[in-house]
């Protein structure tokens, strides 16, 4: 018994021998990859970590700021493989579909060979994984920092062309040591969680994605055949087609009954609700134009929802507790409050030669019975023709003639001015509409600072309100129901309806100041999900959508060459060196 006791004591100070040892084998491996790493980083050599970088954003000083703050320790693997830590991080970058962004512009050409079957944790190094481990580390946190960058702000910088963008962004956050904090605190999931816009409207184009995903995965939609109009009461095989394609996106049921090719009551409110999506008059009858709506492939739906993403992911983080939203090509206009649309109204907005521009700014005030100083490409190209036809335009419609746009500019009489002798090229007057019901500006024009010296405003011309595709003005955008924008606005102020509709009545221009302005944001989204949860697209009548999808292909083109000039690495004393010239 002595002796049996006295070999399970020996045992079991070998085995508290094996352990230290071990343990101190660990710390000095930890140590010399730890020196190796900062080493590595420190290293006037361009590394893969360093490749291909997003002008925007420094990566390797994002690499440095993230390996400092954990004094150089790995984040992703240990000297015996993958950690969970690191398998989650390259899960949730390899589903970067589902926000709208694309694998490929974060999947390292290195990240496979490194991995090696290194997914498991084996309990003795194998030969395959030794000395890969500061690399594999590396490659990891690159995809992590830049998915998390794009994810914040966006896969290009709008602000090198206008792809509908509105401006405002604010920097992103100090993702290096956002990414390194939520590793020491355990909530890496939470990180990665909240990266990109919290905004509902994004959270529900996002889950709008991943629907469309689905439907392009099941086969997506078929097409319809070309033919004349399909009505109520039709029957045949274009009507069965046409069953099929709603079906597929969810705007009504399958039918298994046999007159499944016939056009009833059910099908007609099922195309009026597709027609109301995608802004087109909802009168339940497949015209021409809902046809070619109809037959727009689920991929291209696809691609108009990320590139909206997109710019959602431009927009700043904080749009205000209360603001205006003004969509271009959705010719709509909501007053948000507290997260919540409390008034929704049609707009105008600018011909494709005269847009309106996308941009951010703050509503300080609004005139009532406004002035119309006429810009001067207008005076040229619109009303000089009218003027040259009939002096009288002038007077019947109330215009007033300033001899120049200086302040103490002197009004001339039109009837002697020889209106004939001047051309686009020759108008040195400046030209100004008195208030009045035929105001171009109406009786309301709401005034917010931008270099584009654009505003918001009344229009006599109601009727066009009443038109499906509303680009008619000259890049200011015109609103259906002014006062209630402007009773929304001056809510807490001394003002109400009947005193609105009172200063209205007189004919004479008020200025109104804001006691708190309020942000206004010009956007340009041709997908979006109503409240009710519907996706609803439009027409991209300026043709950003296209300028943006080219900009992000060329994008991924030029990171794809990048990538294909990456050398096989050799490793040396797990310290990644290149052959070539770097």
């Amino acid at each position: 018994m002595v002796k049996r006791g006295f070999g399970f004591l020996v045992m079991g100070q070998m085995l508290l021998m094996t352990c230290v040892l071990a343990g101190a084998l660990a710390d000095e491996w930890q140590m010399e990859t730890a020196r190796k790493l900062e080493q590595r980083l420190q290293s006037p050599v361009v590394s893969e970590s360093r490749s291909c970088p997003d002008p925007r954003f420094d990566l390797h000083t994002a690499l440095i700021q993230f390996y400092q703050y954990r004094d150089y320790a790995l984040a992703w693997v240990d000297r015996y493989g993958l950690l969970p830590e690191g398998a989650m991080a390259l899960a949730v970058v390899k589903r970067a579909s589902s926000k709208g962004l694309l694998y490929s512009d974060y999947h390292s050409p290195l990240l496979d060979d490194l991995l090696d079957g290194m997914m498991t944790r084996p309990v003795i190094i194998g030969p395959a994984f030794n000395g890969k481990q500061i690399q594999l580390d590396l490659v990891v946190t690159e995809m992590v920092l830049r998915y998390a960058w794009h994810c914040t702000m966006g896969r290009i910088d709008p602000s090198m062309n206008n792809y509908g963008a509105a401006p405002g962004k604010e920097p992103a956050r100090d993702l290096a040591v956002a990414l390194a904090d939520s590793l020491e605190s355990g909530r890496l999931d939470h990180f990665l969680a909240q990266l990109g816009p919290q905004h509902m409207a994004y959270r529900a184009l996002q889950k709008s994605l991943t629907r469309y995903q689905r439907i392009k995965s099941a086969g997506g939609w078929p097409a319809i055949d070309e033919g004349p109009s399909l009505e109520r009461d039709d029957c045949g095989l274009r009507v069965a087609q046409l069953r099929n394609r709603l079906a597929a996106s969810g705007d009504v049921q399958r039918s298994s009954e046999l007159q499944a090719d016939c056009f009833d009551d059910r099908l007609a409110e099922a195309v009026a609700g597709f027609q109301r999506r995608h802004g087109l008059n909802a009168d339940g009858v497949v015209g021409a134009r809902t046809l070619t709506i109809l037959n727009v492939p689920i991929e291209e739906r696809i691609r108009q929802i990320q590139l909206n993403l997109e710019r959602w992911r431009w927009m700043p983080d904080d749009l205000g507790s209360r603001y205006v939203l003004a969509n271009i090509p959705g010719f709509q206009m909501q007053m948000v409050e507290a997260g919540h649309v409390v008034k929704t109204m049609r707009t105008i907005v600018g011909q494709k030669d005269r847009p309106t521009p996308v941009l951010s700014s703050l509503i300080k005030y609004l005139e009532i019975n406004p002035y119309w100083y006429v810009p001067s490409q207008i005076a040229r190209e619109d009303l000089l023709p009218k003027i040259q036809k009939n002096p009288n335009f002038l007077v019947r419609q109330n215009f007033r003639v300033f001899d120049s746009w200086d302040a103490d500019a002197r009004e001339i009489d039109p009837f002697t001015i020889d209106w004939a002798s001047l051309s686009q090229d020759h108008f040195p007057f400046r030209l100004r509409q008195e208030p009045a019901a035929r105001n171009a500006l109406g009786r309301v024009k709401f005034m917010f600072p931008n270099e584009q010296s654009v505003y918001i405003h009344d229009t006599p011309s109601k009727g066009l309100f009443q038109k499906t595709s509303r680009p008619f003005s000259s890049g200011c955008v015109r609103l259906e129901e002014p006062l209630a924008l402007a009773s929304l606005l001056l809510s807490g102020q001394d003002w109400n309806q009947a005193r609105l509709s009172e200063a209205v009545a007189s004919n004479q221009r008020q200025v109104v100041i804001l006691d708190e302005p309020v942000p206004v944001y010009l956007v340009y989204f041709t997908a979006w999900v109503e409240e009710d949860g519907e996706t609803r697209f439009r027409e991209d009548i300026y043709g950003h959508d296209q300028e943006l999808f080219s900009a992000l292909s060329q994008n991924t083109a030029a990171r794809a060459a990048c990538n294909n000039e990456l050398q096989r690495p050799i490793y040396l004393g797990g310290i990644l060196e290149r052959t070539g010239t770097p």
